[in-house]
């Protein structure tokens, strides 16, 4: 299975994103004035918005936690997203398990590779489907939807079927996806190569408190050729992100906030 990007992502001081487009426009405006090289230069705003809700389901001990998968929600205006996600730094543990969703579903999967701080490599086996309808109630309701979960074993014998599944510590966050800022990494004797970059902050949905920030930029592989040089600014640049003062590389990701854990995003 071949990958479909590289994704490079650090927590961000969230006490700066009261205000999520403005703060997001001063440190886009910080790193152009900071990372900027003949061979690679920032364009773009985060002039585009998109709002949901997140939280992540699992049983009250957290087997599916335990079996390495995620089960996230993110509900919106165009209905609810379920994403089912195994994350390993052992790219064919994670390439190899069967994420997919069910027939009839038009589930979308993907392999990406994850870069945390200060250069982690994790690759991400993820599918995607929306579901209209109250989120599934039991492990056996989600295994309607991801037919692996209706496989998992846990001391070698089966989990239940009929096992609760339950909103993550009650987690519910409001989501704000800030797009449209992008990189360009040209160097020479290699073809241009375009990266999206993203700031997401969460908050609170019934108080507004701002939780966390993240940013990230991601790098779409073609056919998995990814040159050295390009490679090279890619890490370069994130080490200048890494470096602003408002960087928080030592802060937990969104997912060990959910979960309370330091098993990574």
């Amino acid at each position: 299975m071949k990958l479909a990007g590289r994704e490079y992502k650090t927590m961000i001081d969230h006490a700066a994103f009261v205000d999520p487009r403005a703060a997001a426009d001063l440190f886009w405006t910080e790193l152009e004035e900071a990372a900027e090289t003949p061979t690679r230069r920032l364009k773009g705003r985060f002039d585009r918005e998109e709002g949901r809700r997140v939280s992540f389901l699992d049983t009250p001990d957290l087997s599916l936690r335990r079996s390495n998968l995620v089960l996230r929600r993110r509900a919106g205006e165009g209905g609810d997203q379920y994403t089912l996600k195994c994350r390993s730094e052992d790219r064919y543990e994670a390439a190899g398990t069967d994420v997919d969703a069910a027939p009839g579903l038009d589930g979308k999967s993907k392999l990406e590779e994850d870069i945390a701080p200060p250069f982690l490599c994790r690759f991400s086996h993820s599918c995607n489907a929306k579901l209209p309808g109250d989120p599934p109630a039991t492990l056996g309701d989600a295994a309607a939807l991801f037919p692996l979960l209706g496989r998992l074993v846990h001391d070698g014998r089966p989990l239940a079927l009929d096992l609760p599944l339950r909103t993550v510590h009650d987690v519910v966050a409001s989501e704000r996806v800030l797009t449209g800022a992008k990189l360009v990494f040209d160097p020479p004797g290699e073809p241009a190569v375009e990266a999206s970059a993203a700031m997401i902050v969460w908050s609170n949905p019934k108080t507004a408190r701002i939780l966390l920030a993240e940013f990230s930029f991601r790098i779409k592989a073609d056919d998995e050729r990814f040159g050295f040089a390009v490679a090279a600014s890619a890490r370069s640049f994130f080490e200048v992100v890494l470096g602003h003062d408002w960087a928080r590389p030592d802060s937990r990701s969104k997912t060990e906030y959910v979960f309370r854990d330091t098993r990574g995003d």
